[in-house]
């Protein structure tokens, strides 16, 4: 028996499914290979497998994470092998590590942080260059106010995001790539297009979907000692 967080991509066409169907391709691959996974009791048991935080539909990621407990055996090495015959296309198992048995503690529930990249695919170079330029005094600001439309409540929620932007920095050749450290997981949770629809208004630029391209890097937990690190570091 064992306890497992496995760090995974979601890329190409496969950014497209669903968080659901995301937890089916996982079963399905599972019942390929030889690890054996642990179930949960009650009237409708099912397979121990949990992802750290869910990715919005659409954007790509090389820093996703999904703990699973086994019954059998396996070691990581193994459990990297097997499950990467069976992963689909743009699902690439990219390493696994044991976590502590006996600690409460779920690495979804240590995130903190997670790191993305905006890319603006584009061609208008003014808009480019509007944006690079306006990141420094945007981050100079006390506040910056997003507006975002809430389901729930049938309006428009204004929140101040400053506090949620840990970092903010630009690449530009002939892409605008815009890279990012946002809070994340249970302790507040900034979604990089918000920031990005933001920076645009504070720039006086129109924000359209379709020249925006996401991609998560990773996620970050504090350890002990305070110290930011990558979800492969933690132990449980």
């Amino acid at each position: 028996m064992g306890r497992f967080l496995i760090k995974f991509t979601k890329e190409g066409e496969i950014r497209y499914i669903s968080h659901l169907d995301l937890l089916r391709v996982f079963q399905r691959a599972f019942r390929r290979t030889d690890v054996r996974l642990r179930y949960s009791q009650g009237y409708n048991p099912h397979p121990k497998i949990s992802f750290a935080m869910p990715l919005s539909l659409g954007f790509e990621s090389r820093g996703e994470y999904v703990e699973i407990e086994t019954e059998s055996g396996h070691g990581p090495e193994q459990i990297i092998r097997e499950l990467a015959e069976s992963m689909p296309r743009g699902l690439q198992v990219l390493a696994c590590s044991p976590l502590a048995e006996t600690s409460k503690t779920s690495p979804g529930a240590a995130v903190e942080f997670a790191s993305y990249t905006a890319e603006y695919r584009g061609d208008d170079a003014a808009m480019r260059d509007s944006l690079v330029a306006g990141i420094l005094p945007f981050l100079g600001e006390k506040e910056i106010i997003s507006v975002k439309y809430s389901k729930k409540k049938k309006k428009d929620i204004e929140t101040d995001i400053r506090p949620s932007i840990r970092s903010l920095s630009s690449a530009s050749d002939t892409r605008l790539l815009l890279t990012m450290m946002l809070k994340a997981g249970n302790v507040g949770n900034l979604n990089p297009e918000q920031l990005v629809k933001a920076l645009c208004r504070f720039c006086g630029r129109e924000y359209l979907e379709y020249e925006w391209r996401y991609r998560r890097l990773d996620m970050f937990f504090r350890d002990g000692k305070g110290r930011i690190r990558p979800l492969t570091d933690f132990k449980g």
